[in-house]
């Protein structure tokens, strides 16, 4: 019963805001001075961990059957972890025309630079590389390559599940 209660007390780390912010983070101060919306920047916290998906390097996530899905629940962690990291300074929110923009704040270079794991500098060198090939594709190019993938992922669980046409 201890070790069940002890477990419970432990704060969850994955799949919160707290890890999606530090993804969101490190993808804004890779791509700073730019302001990203929200539907980039989810489309940008997927591709982070599934770079090889997209012809990338290597991707920090396995593949898995569900990544079509991923997408379809990221955008409230996303939202919630850009929240998080705002109240702290480290990301800001800009209203325009088009709808809210967010930027890296002028502290969160400083703080990105502090992560060193080797999975936080896979992580910084993944968002390096996706603001060079992936951050800069108009709107419609973004859509076009995220339909691609959809349509691959939703093709290899097929096949993985025995659904063939």
């Amino acid at each position: 019963m201890a070790s069940a209660t002890r477990r419970s007390l432990q704060p969850r780390i994955f799949n919160t805001a707290f890890e999606s912010g530090v993804r969101s983070l490190v993808l804004l101060t890779a791509c700073f001075p730019m302001r990203l919306g929200l539907r980039r920047l989810v489309v940008l916290d997927h591709l982070v961990v599934h770079t090889g998906d997209v012809n990338g390097p290597e991707s920090l996530h396995p593949k898995e059957s569900s990544r079509s899905a991923e997408l379809l629940v990221r955008r409230g962690l996303v939202s919630a972890g850009l929240t998080l990291m705002s109240t702290r300074g480290l990301v800001t929110r800009h209203a325009t025309a088009e709808g809210f923009r967010f930027q890296a704040g002028e502290e969160a270079g400083s703080f990105v630079d502090l992560l060193r794991s080797d999975y936080t500098m896979a992580l910084k060198a993944r968002a390096d590389w996706l603001a060079k090939e992936v951050v800069t594709l108009s709107d419609d190019e973004i859509n076009d390559l995220v339909r691609d993938r959809v349509d691959q992922w939703d093709a290899e669980f097929q096949v993985d599940q025995g659904i063939t046409g």
